[in-house]
């Protein structure tokens, strides 16, 4: 259902990459709603902007949507949270907006591009999507946003060799994307780029895959977790990362510089300006420190404190001095490390809560199919009803076309035999009455044989209640059509019946033989061929 995401506009594209599935969180669904994919196309391709298929113009390539919303839902991001993200390979900066919708102003966003032009391209594309200010500092170029976007920094250089050893590396990133195919010894080295717990999505040789990082583990457990949702391991990953193939894909391979020059992401500085974008452990530890500064050395203790409770909080050193090396320390510094039985609870928590989610997604999946089942009975109902509908009336035009063609034939025998020329025989007018008769009960059978077959076959299926509608119906249908034709029988019989009898109260005036002569051609001395008068015999026991 992939390639039937497209869309004439953003909003319909991404309705259908709800419908069918390819995007199924709430929060995913409002960062693509946010960032219309028309500002990051490639130029001269705007017509195809919501068109499910990849982009490419020279250096700036784009991928299917289908792709970004299958990344963006593996990614697992948290909504309006301090999580770092990485996006190696930033291309058009498409997928790093959408993240920054996401995450909101308290996370990190860095984006590592090599070609310049593909700089520029995105620099201007994230100006027309929201107002901006760019601070160029460099080969860094810091996008800030007058919203509560969060700021997206891209930095120019080759995202395969990123030092892990300085600037933000140190620390780690939570979420990293990577936008180009590498092979498993670059991924290998990518990878260490995670912080514990993070998770890294990206095409792997002809493979989308989903790395995890788990941290230091021990061998019984390591195997336990290796299997866990699908996942296996990939060679060249050591034991702290799991991995797991999303689907099958086709990128472009990422492009590696042949420069020296290896590159390094600066560092977030920590100042009390940007407090509110540091994890909670790093809010609450440096509050306290600075509350706490140019405090009395000795402070009175609680009235019988338990030992753990015996804490002076006092900090000689004035604030200034505090700011000053908070500033040296990174967003993790206050976090504890996780030991294994920590990080499996911690893992334990987040599975449940992710059967939560697919148990809902599932009973609403349940739920919507029962809604398409009825829908399914109610549209067959109708069909077969309009079908039985259409065949009577089919063959009620059959029945009378031919009904009209027997009429006719009659009429035009009963005129010839009440022509002034001659009397009828009874004997013929009852036969014509009797095969009138015969052809009326034959289309009655005709019609009854075709209701029964309908009933029969509707109760084959299941469906009374539409055989019970469509056999009142047929009645309905059969009495309205069968009272025109009956109503033309009676009253052709009825002019039958009053023409009969003055016809042999005629006969019996006169004798048992009669010859009929033209009056007017005996009197005018006139006679017929052969001198020859015609006559016509009826016997009076025709009567009876």
């Amino acid at each position: 259902m992939a390639w039937r995401s497209s869309g004439t506009n953003n909003t319909e594209m991404v309705d259908k990459m709800k419908r069918f599935g390819i995007i199924s969180s709430d929060h995913v669904e409002r960062g693509f709603r946010r960032v219309d994919r028309k500002f990051f196309v490639p130029r001269g391709n705007e017509d195809s902007a919501h068109s499910d298929q990849p982009l490419k113009e020279g250096n700036v390539h784009i991928s299917a949507p289908h792709i970004y919303g299958s990344v963006i839902e593996a990614l697992a991001l948290v909504p309006n949270s301090c999580t770092s993200f990485l996006n190696i390979g930033s291309g058009t900066g498409y997928v790093s907006c959408i993240v920054a919708e996401i995450l909101g102003p308290n996370s990190l966003n860095y984006g590592v591009e090599l070609h310049a032009d593909v700089i520029e391209h995105c620099k201007s594309s994230i100006a027309k999507w929201k107002t901006n200010v760019v601070d160029e500092q460099g080969d860094n170029s810091t996008i800030h946003f007058m919203t509560d976007t969060a700021d997206i920094q891209i930095i120019k250089g080759n995202g395969l060799d990123i030092i892990n050893s300085k600037g933000e590396s140190v620390v780690g990133f939570d979420r990293i994307y990577i936008g180009a195919a590498v092979d498993k010894d670059a991924l290998a080295n990518i990878s260490k780029l995670l912080s514990p717990g993070g998770i890294l999505v990206g095409p792997v040789d002809d493979e989308l895959v989903k790395i995890e990082r788990v941290g230091n583990v021990s061998s019984d457990v390591e195997g336990e977790m290796e299997h866990e949702d699908g996942a296996r391991s990939i060679s060249g990953l050591s034991r702290e990362f799991t991995s797991q193939i999303l689907s099958g894909v086709r990128f472009a391979p990422l492009t590696n510089s042949r420069s020296m020059v290896q590159t390094v992401i600066p560092a977030h500085v920590w100042n009390p300006s940007v407090q509110r974008m540091y994890p909670s452990e790093f809010k609450r530890a440096s509050m306290h420190l600075l509350m706490c500064s140019n405090s009395e050395l000795v402070q009175p203790l609680p009235t019988t404190p338990r030992p753990d409770e015996r804490v002076n909080v006092a900090a000689m050193l004035p604030k200034s001095i505090w700011v000053e090396i908070l500033s040296f320390t990174h967003r993790k510094w206050f976090e504890p490390e996780l030991n294994e039985t920590e990080y499996l609870k911690r893992r334990l928590r987040e599975e449940k809560a992710k059967n939560s989610h697919l148990e809902r997604a599932r009973r609403d999946a349940e739920e919507r199919c029962t809604a398409v089942e009825r829908e399914k009975t109610v549209y067959r109902m109708l069909a077969m009803r309009w079908q039985s509908r259409v065949n009577v009336l089919i063959s009620r035009q059959g029945s009378q076309g031919e009904a009209a063609d027997r009429q006719a034939q009659a009429d035009e025998e009963l005129s010839n035999l009440l022509d002034l020329g001659g009397v009828p025989s009874l004997s013929v007018l009852r036969s014509m009455l009797q095969r009138m008769s015969d052809v009326q009960e034959e289309e009655e059978s005709s019609e009854s044989y075709e209701d029964s077959t309908v009933i029969v076959d509707a109760q084959q299926e299941g469906e009374l209640d539409i055989a019970d509608m469509e056999e009142d119906h047929a009645e309905e249908e059969e009495v309205f059509f069968d009272s025109d034709e009956e109503s033309d029988a009676d009253d052709f019989a009825s002019v039958v019946e009053e023409a009969v009898p003055a016809v042999a109260s005629a006969s019996r005036e006169r004798n048992d033989s009669v010859v009929m002569e033209d009056v007017d051609e005996v009197m005018n001395g006139k006679e017929r061929d052969g001198d020859q008068p015609r006559s016509v015999s009826m016997s009076s026991y025709d009567s009876y």
